[in-house]
């Protein structure tokens, strides 16, 4: 039982399961059917920290609540990390749902253990990396500065001791720059990542909705970094831990005092409290109370 969720009555199901499915006017508000978050900085501290044993709980109760309750959101990934590393952790946190992976240009089907590249990445996009990566690696690389294992789509450096990204930060923006405008360049805490400007975690939400069939107004957005802000201004309501840029913060619908894990348990309650907040005015609208 997912703390809270109280219980659910086989009318209430009936009634929340047609308002959660029914098409409604853009203007009026809809319940989130799905919670899409990122990884480092919102589940966990990074690589260099623990999952909280706390949040990993809290994820598997609402995945597995979400097959039962309508009114629970199910939970899935949004993250620059590679297939293999998703994979495992949608196993621990049990969704069943597709996930994006390299910042949005790769997909994880786990019920048909399927793994799809988005359709704008092709024949040109692998001939530019194999030439970006020459550059990165003549350029960039030295102790302390290593390739992030099992990317197949973009680039993405681990910055460790003695270094940080922005000390790397004029010699990486030559690198683009001698790519025109094809790769963008970002940032976090410990990595940096070129990425292709046409493919993002923007492209990639469009294309889970469209997998999924969860209206991107159905969705909730949970983001720290600016990678982030790409999926996060499409969906229709987003989540800033109190460890986000300052320009993730500016555009999350809310903001947390709390950081990483506890936001995101924080942000989980908050949605499913306003799910059954729109089921019940629903239900008293067409004469149904919810019980």
């Amino acid at each position: 039982m997912l703390g809270g969720c109280g219980k659910v009555t086989r009318k209430m199901v009936s009634v929340v399961s047609e308002f959660v499915m029914t098409s409604q006017t853009p203007s009026t508000p809809r319940a989130t059917r799905l919670i899409v978050a990122d990884i480092d900085g919102c589940l966990s501290r990074g690589s260099r920290s623990h999952f909280s044993r706390k949040l990993i709980d809290k994820l598997v109760a609402t995945n597995h609540a979400s097959r039962i309750d309508p009114l629970v959101p199910a939970v899935t990934l949004c993250t620059g990390r590679p297939q293999p590393y998703v994979e495992c952790l949608l196993q621990v946190i049990h969704s069943d749902t597709p996930a994006l992976c390299e910042g949005g240009t790769v997909m994880f089907h786990p019920k048909k253990h399927l793994v799809e590249f988005h359709k704008d990445f092709g024949v040109r996009e692998n001939e530019l990396l194999d030439r970006l990566r020459v550059r990165v690696d003549e350029v960039l690389l030295r102790p302390g500065v290593v390739h992030e294992p099992g990317k197949a789509t973009h680039v993405t450096l681990l910055v460790t001791d003695p270094w940080k990204p922005t000390d790397l930060m004029e010699q990486a923006e030559a690198v683009r720059a001698e790519f025109g405008g094809t790769f963008t360049l970002d940032y976090s805490r410990i990595a940096m990542h070129f990425l292709f400007r046409h493919l993002n975690k923007g492209s990639g939400i469009t294309w889970l909705a469209q997998r999924t069939g969860v209206a991107l107004d159905e969705m909730a957005a949970i983001g720290d970094a600016t990678p982030d802000l790409h999926f996060m201004r499409r969906t229709g309501l987003s989540c800033a831990p109190a460890n986000a840029f300052d320009p993730v913060k500016e555009i999350a619908t809310h903001v947390s005092k709390l950081e990483d894990a506890e936001a995101v348990m924080e942000f989980i309650d908050m949605v499913l409290q306003r799910n059954r907040d729109l089921a019940t005015a629903a239900a008293t609208t067409s004469g149904v109370k919810a019980r």
